[in-house]
């Protein structure tokens, strides 16, 4: 995320003295919220804060946490860095706000879409517009383009939990999106689109069940079965096209801003990247 916010400044300004704070402070931040949303999640063992114990990841945690605000507050510009203070501190609320949403939704059979995109914009789109914010901020721009950043970031947020979504449905036996009841988009999808044939609501629940049973063993086989049903029914082509769609959004944000053609070009670039 550092990285992002970087790379988004450099696409705005050529003084790379003020962002440099302000990346630090984004990576942190994202390493952070990974190490909590991974002890949430039960998932991704493999990385450290999954080896070692809960209690001792989320002290971890916490410490990068207040190590992202202490790199923020490094900023000389006392006006830069109280705006770049109040996105930051706008961005955790948001991003938890949806975080909590997922968390109420699980306990759910089913929820809307607009639910879904709702939450997602909060706790996905949340950090990426906020780093896009946080870059036009330092490099000086136009006040009058940051909600049209922002909305772009929130393109790219959207995007990238969309494809995460579909990833981590086809691979069950190591996520634990279905095991915990999690309303991904390509299970959404199918809920709402299947929900007046009762066959294929059960066919889907049948083929979910085993990995929600504590200790139930899902392998490739059911996996297999799994990924046939999600693309036989439309949900991979699906996120697909919503991909597509808020690529087309964000490219729209950036045809309509006041700015040079050679950001512009840039930072549609970036947008390819992602999708």
């Amino acid at each position: 995320m550092g990285e992002f916010a970087f790379y988004h400044w450099g696409c705005l300004s050529d003084n790379q003295e003020t962002i440099v704070h302000g990346a630090v402070a984004m990576e942190l931040y994202a390493l952070a919220a990974d190490i909590f949303d991974d002890i949430e999640d039960q998932d991704n063992n493999e990385l450290p804060w999954r080896t070692i114990p809960a209690a001792q990841a989320i002290n971890t945690a916490n410490l990068i946490l207040f190590l992202s605000f202490e790199a923020l507050a490094a900023i000389n510009d006392q006006a830069r860095y109280r705006q770049a203070n109040e996105i930051f501190q706008t961005m955790g609320i948001t991003a938890c706000h949806g975080q909590n949403q997922e968390f109420l939704y699980e306990e759910q059979e089913a929820i809307t879409l607009a639910q879904y995109f709702d939450t997602v914009r909060k706790k996905s789109g949340a950090l990426t517009a906020g780093a896009c914010k946080l870059a036009a901020v330092l490099a000086g721009c136009d006040a009058g383009l940051i909600p049209d950043l922002e909305k772009f970031g929130q393109s790219l947020g959207v995007i990238s939990q969309v494809k995460n979504d579909l990833r981590d449905l086809l691979r069950v036996e190591d996520k634990s999106d279905v095991r915990l009841g999690k309303k991904t988009l390509p299970l959404v999808y199918l809920g709402n689109i299947l929900k007046q044939n009762k066959a294929k609501t059960e066919e889907l629940h049948q083929l979910c069940s085993p990995a929600r049973r504590k200790g139930a063993e899902f392998g490739p086989a059911e996996t297999d079965r799994l990924r046939r049903f999600v693309i036989q029914e439309g949900a991979a082509h699906y996120c697909s096209v919503i991909c597509a769609c808020f690529k087309q959004e964000a490219v729209e944000i950036l045809d309509a801003m006041n700015i040079a053609e050679e950001q512009k070009r840039k930072l549609i670039a970036l947008v390819e990247n992602q999708t």
